[in-house]
C-alpha cells in the first residue's frame, strides 16, 4: 500500500482524483495514514447508511501488553472499549514474512470487527467462523476500494489473502468464542 492512502480515499469520497502515491513502509506514519483511510472509508459508508460510527482507537505496543480484552499477541479488537491493539514486534515479523500489505490487512480486518459492532453483528452471538470470515471480507472491501484508486502495488492483494490464511482462526469446531 502507499503512504497517501488516506488522502486518496478522502479525495475519492470528495469526487477528486487520487493523489500520486509514494512507496509504502510498515512504519508509524504509514500505519497512521492507513488508519485514517479506514476511518474515512468506513465512516463514509456507515454515515451514508445513517449509522453513527465512532472510530476505534488504535494502540500499538512493542511488547505483549495486557489490554482490556487480554494480551496483545498480534492484533485484536476490543468491542467494549472500541479499541484495536497491535503488537508491533509480531506485526513486523508478519510483514517481513509476507510483505507490507500483511500488516495493513491485519489492521483492516480489526477495523472490520469495529464495523460489525456498529452494525450490531457482534451482539448476535454468531459462530466465530462467521465473524472472522466477515471481518476478512470487510478488509477485502477496503483493499478493493484502494485497488480501484490505484493505491495498491502488484502483489498487495495476494499478501492480504496470505495474511488471512496465516492468521485466521481455523479450528472453529474447538474454539470458544474469543475476543475478536
Amino acid at each position: 500500500m502507499k503512504k497517501q492512502v488516506a488522502l486518496s480515499i478522502l479525495a475519492l469520497s470528495l469526487g477528486l482524483f487520487p493523489f500520486q502515491p509514494t512507496q509504502a513502509a510498515w512504519d508509524p506514519p504509514t500505519l497512521s495514514a492507513v488508519s485514517n483511510g479506514l476511518h474515512a472509508f468506513w465512516g463514509g459508508i456507515l454515515t451514508r447508511l445513517g449509522i453513527g460510527y465512532a472510530y476505534p482507537m488504535v494502540y500499538s505496543h512493542r511488547n505483549i501488553e495486557l489490554t482490556p480484552c487480554g494480551p496483545s499477541l498480534l492484533a485484536h479488537y476490543c468491542a467494549d472499549s472500541n479499541t484495536i491493539h497491535l503488537n508491533m514486534v509480531q506485526m513486523d515479523k508478519l510483514v517481513e514474512r509476507v510483505g507490507d500489505s500483511a500488516g495493513f490487512f491485519a489492521l483492516a480486518h480489526e477495523y472490520g470487527h469495529s464495523v460489525q459492532k456498529h452494525l450490531g453483528i457482534l451482539d448476535k452471538n454468531l459462530p466465530i467462523m462467521v465473524l472472522e470470515l466477515q471481518a476478512d471480507c470487510l478488509a477485502g472491501a477496503f483493499f478493493a476500494a484502494t485497488d480501484e484508486l490505484g493505491i495498491l502495488e502488484p502483489g498487495d492483494v495476494k499478501e492480504g489473502a496470505i495474511t488471512a490464511m496465516m492468521t485466521g482462526d481455523y479450528d472453529y469446531e474447538h474454539t470458544v468464542r474469543p475476543v475478536v
